[in-house]
């Protein structure tokens, strides 16, 4: 990534600059084969397993890469804003988390025990290190992704049609909530007007982790499919 500040300058908007950069990673997302199979309903029980226990151990570290960038926002008017966006969406993804955890039938014996694979692993230590080392502006680019692109993945699977008896409907229709959309374009506007104050070396910064946040997101969801764990 060479942080070309080319695309921000033409639109003067940064976060339609940041999609635009990753359109292609966006259309391999959409072809990815766990949200297909969830989409229609034929995922199979041991992928999704694999997947919801690793977002649980996600979460747990998400939810602290929001509190640090909370902390370092410029003034208490964004403080509260932006923890309003994030309390929505985690509040969104624990309920749903807990009817799943049930309905899969893993205990929360079965949480705890449950290692991080290696995207997991390596997806979560970039946030937090981006989060705790990285101005706030940066920060907030580098969490923006696991927003903006599981609203877009939700808006466009619920808009097809619903597949009956589909077992992972509540996991569209989480994703696809208007409450779950308005915690990330709340997050979508105050990462534009962090932007809007950031030197031009700062912009070039922001646009890189977005971008590698967002091939994060791939690379978790294929992990999935595959049932990543450690080689050796």
């Amino acid at each position: 990534m060479d942080g070309s500040l080319q695309n921000i300058e033409i639109t003067g908007n940064f976060t339609a600059a940041a999609w635009d950069r990753i359109k292609p990673l966006m259309a391999e997302i959409e072809r990815l084969p766990l949200l297909e199979r969830l989409s229609d309903g034929t995922l199979p029980p041991e992928v999704f397993r694999h997947y919801i226990l690793q977002d649980a151990i996600y979460l747990k570290h998400y939810a602290r890469c929001l509190a640090i960038v909370a902390a370092k926002a410029p003034d208490n008017a964004q403080v509260l804003r932006f923890l309003g966006s994030a309390q929505k969406a985690i509040t969104v993804e624990q309920g749903l988390h807990a009817g799943f955890l049930s309905q899969f039938g893993i205990s929360s014996a079965d949480v705890t025990a449950a290692e991080p694979s290696p995207s997991c692993f390596a997806y979560t230590n970039f946030l937090l290190a981006t989060a705790y080392h990285r101005s706030y502006a940066v920060a907030l680019s580098a969490i923006l992704p696991c927003f903006w692109i599981y609203m877009h993945v939700g808006e466009g699977i619920k808009g097809r049609p619903a597949i009956e008896g589909n077992v992972y409907q509540a996991w569209i229709n989480t994703y696809g909530d208007p409450q779950f959309a308005a915690g990330a374009r709340e997050v979508i506007a105050l990462t534009d007007i962090a932007a809007r104050a950031a030197s031009e070396t700062e912009r070039a910064e922001m646009m890189d982790v977005f971008v590698r946040a967002s091939q994060y997101e791939w690379m978790f969801w294929d992990s999935a499919w595959r049932l990543e764990s450690w080689p050796v």
